[in-house]
């Protein structure tokens, strides 16, 4: 799978770049196709692209374009990105970003070449190409990273074909800015970022899908992902999961909608109820990977942060206080292990003490008709 694009961003010599997951021995989930393309899709690209004129580089990000001396980002590509995805859905994927700086005929010519290489490195190795893709769909590994971040240190250096550069006093941004001048710097090696992963995710034997969640069976069908649905109703033994931290994320809609945080899930473990038309998702499918990546919602690119589930994060059922009052009374006198409890948080907590609505609440989120379904994640997690 090839990603084409045009990019922006600092200027360099390079005037075609592109990565895969893997590459120089980064992470990658589908380790035997990275190997193929380090082995055979780069180096035969490479040559191409340079015996047609061409200055073929990995696709690089300043990390401050202000100032290059800084280094190069090590870029975080979850599996939003094309060649990310295709890397946990076990597909040999491609990003390519040509340069905007750079001649139009140039970055079309660029192109044409390497993706007439890419149809010549399948034809004389699509055999190796087919039986590692068959490799990696055979893979279970027991956790997978879901989150990634740049590192807060250069990992190493990297050698750099820069682009000279002017700077001017901008009266619009009121600092030093950037006119890059087409003509090229002389090469250097400079501090290269990596990434590192936020979190890793155990890999469970199966999720189970409420039939209520008509939009996530859908999409789960889009991806290719296999599972089973049920005809009858049925109770199942799973952990479900509690998000009392999840919020709504910062900042502003993405591909029109609404990101959402996790936070940090509390595990309970509990017979559940599926209706008819529910699903169970197994893991151990050449599709695993990808069904985790979308159904923990811990991943940063999970179904869940892509608001696929607010529904949980709204509170549905309360109690007035002309109701809680005398039962929160009654609870204090019947249970003296509970009237310890809040005599506690009384005694540690000033602004909880001086806030009756906070203090009903407590005794709300202790009673028995407390919103059981509030915060909860809806898919079984079948360890």
């Amino acid at each position: 799978y090839l990603d084409v694009h045009v990019t922006d961003g600092m200027d360099y010599q390079y005037d075609i770049t592109y990565t895969f997951q893997g590459r120089d021995g980064g992470y990658a989930a589908s380790p035997h196709i990275a190997r193929w393309l380090n082995a055979h899709y780069r180096p035969g690209v490479d040559a191409a692209l340079t015996h047609n004129g061409h200055i073929p580089g990995d696709l690089v990000f300043a990390h401050n374009e202000r100032d290059l001396s800084q280094g190069l980002l090590g870029y975080p590509f979850a599996p939003r990105y094309s060649q990310a995805y295709g890397d946990i859905a076990h597909m040999a994927s491609i990003l390519i970003e040509n340069h905007s700086l750079k001649p139009f005929r140039q970055r079309v010519l660029g192109t044409y070449v390497l993706i007439e290489e890419s149809l010549r490195q399948l034809a004389e190795h699509g055999s190796e190409l087919r039986t590692a893709t068959q490799a990696d769909q055979r893979e279970r590994p027991a956790t997978l990273p879901a989150g990634w971040r740049e590192t807060l240190q250069p990992t190493g250096t990297r050698h750099f074909l820069p682009m000279q550069n002017q700077t001017f006093t901008s009266a619009s941004s009121g600092t030093p800015e950037l006119h890059w001048t087409g003509q090229a710097a002389p090469a250097a090696d400079v501090p290269q970022y990596g990434v590192e992963p936020t979190i890793s995710l155990r890999r469970p034997r199966a999720y189970w899908v409420p039939a209520t969640k008509t939009e996530v069976i859908e999409t789960l069908r889009a991806h290719g992902v296999q599972f089973e649905t049920i005809t009858a109703p049925r109770n199942v033994d799973v952990d479900m999961l509690r998000l009392p931290d999840a919020r709504i994320a910062d900042g502003p809609p993405a591909e029109g909608r609404t990101r959402v945080d996790a936070g940090a899930p509390v595990r309970l473990h509990r017979q559940e109820w599926m209706p008819a038309g529910s699903i169970r998702v197994p893991t151990d499918q050449p599709l695993g990977d990808l069904a985790v990546i979308m159904l923990d919602p811990q991943s940063e690119d999970s179904l869940f942060a892509w608001g696929f589930f607010n529904e949980i994060l709204q509170r549905v059922e309360y109690a007035d206080g002309y109701v809680m009052a005398p039962l929160a009374d009654r609870m204090l006198v019947e249970d003296p292990a509970l009237k310890r409890e809040f005599e506690a948080r009384l005694a540690s907590d000033p602004a909880f003490a001086a806030d009756p609505d906070a203090r009903l609440q407590w005794f709300y989120a202790r009673s028995a008709y407390v919103d059981a379904r509030y915060q909860v994640y809806p898919v079984g997690i079948e360890p």
